[in-house]
């Protein structure tokens, strides 16, 4: 049986929070299990971009501050580090409220750098990954995702979280390599999984994300906070609580085909401190087109009329550009105040949606959506 643990945490109170993490590492030995003592350990949180804590675009300041206390007091030297897809570290760090927490703990902050090739595990699709030479050089992983949702992957939580691993544009590139379609994209984010290899997973449900993620959704409250040795069940394990179906979560399809992590809930033992059924009804998930239902001389078609496309909320843009930047395959433009789409060009990454701050950027149901958005009546 693989272990997956959760604990109730009505609050980011700071005693609250320290004492609802160091419940859910305690099947797996506490803190100290991970790591000797004098170890440099990394907590690699979600920094996606310059949000503030109570958007909950990001993992919470104070679940941050409790890991790196807990790794202290366990004798490990932590670093945060994470490498955000675009915008200054600087900036980004003094609003998500980690710069603050870094400062008054003492603890070196870092954005990751240096990205290293190396040889993806066996079975992979891909000749090579670069990861952050910080990461491969840490002697303990600690990943400390948001649980939020995703507008191309459904759901981001611990595998989803390490891709931040991958130095800054070099993940659009992987956009554009992968991101078509999104059982490939999550066989690559499996891959940097193993690379990686986080000796714990812990994640931010306090407060969720869900609807239009994974930054412009709305803020959920769970009150939960889990973890895991196996991120791939602790992922199983949230889609079934909050009621998302698995057969829709191109994680839990690929680690499934590709027999990574457990994804056989009947194999997987949840320890609670709370009650038995912590499930949570009425969560809000976003609807995935499917790319691959016509053969690839047809890709033409289904990405002009039956999938969603970008499209601009001009109200709400400011024309900061953010999106045309992280764009991998330079399918926007500005015209005056006007975001030009090349829906040709354009691959559906969603990383335009997912950078914009302003919530300018949505998408235009496809026929696909529109046919299941029927069938639900």
């Amino acid at each position: 049986m693989t272990e997956v643990a959760f604990a109730l945490c009505n609050s980011y109170d700071e005693a609250l929070t320290a004492s609802a993490i160091a419940s859910v590492l305690r099947p797996f030995g506490g803190m100290k299990a991970f790591f000797r003592a004098g170890e440099r350990v990394l907590i690699k949180p979600n920094l996606l971009g310059a949000w503030a804590p109570e958007k909950r675009v990001t993992t919470d300041p104070v679940i941050i501050a409790a890991v790196i206390g807990l790794v202290q007091k366990a004798g490990g030297i932590p670093f945060v580090a994470d490498s955000p897809a675009i915008g200054s570290f600087k900036r980004i760090s003094e609003k998500t409220g980690v710069g603050k927490v870094c400062r008054e703990l003492g603890v070196e902050l870092l954005e990751l750098s240096a990205p290293r090739p190396i040889k993806p595990p066996g079975g992979s699709r891909f000749r090579r990954l670069e990861i952050a030479s910080q990461v491969l050089d840490a002697g303990c992983v600690i990943n400390l995702p948001k649980l939020k949702t995703h507008g191309q992957m459904l759901m981001t939580l611990g595998v989803k979280n390490l891709f931040g691993t991958v130095v800054g544009q070099r993940k659009a590139e992987w956009h554009h390599m992968a991101g078509v379609d999104r059982d490939t994209f999550a066989s690559l984010l499996l891959d940097i999984y193993l690379t990686v290899k986080p000796s714990i997973t812990i994640i931010d449900g306090v407060w969720a994300m869900e609807g239009h993620g994974p930054s412009n959704g709305s803020p959920k409250r769970l009150n939960l906070i889990g973890a895991a040795m196996d991120a791939v069940a602790l992922d199983v394990s949230i889609c079934r609580m909050l009621g998302v179906p698995l057969d829709a979560f191109p994680i839990y399809r690929e680690a499934r085909r590709r027999r990574i992590g457990m994804t056989d809930i009947s194999r997987i033992r949840v320890v609670s401190d709370g009650p038995t059924d912590m499930a949570c009804k009425g969560f809000v998930v976003p609807r995935l087109d499917s790319m691959g239902i016509l053969p690839g001389g047809f890709d033409w078609f289904t990405k002009r009329f039956l999938v969603s496309r970008p499209v601009q909320e001009r109200s709400s843009c400011r024309e900061c550009g953010m999106c045309r930047e992280i764009c991998p395959v330079s399918a926007i433009e500005n015209r005056r105040g006007r975001l030009l789409f090349d829906y040709d060009r354009c691959i559906r990454c969603y990383c335009c949606q997912e950078i914009c701050a302003h919530n300018a950027i949505h998408f235009k149901s496809g026929l696909i959506v529109k046919a299941l958005n029927y069938l639900k009546r």
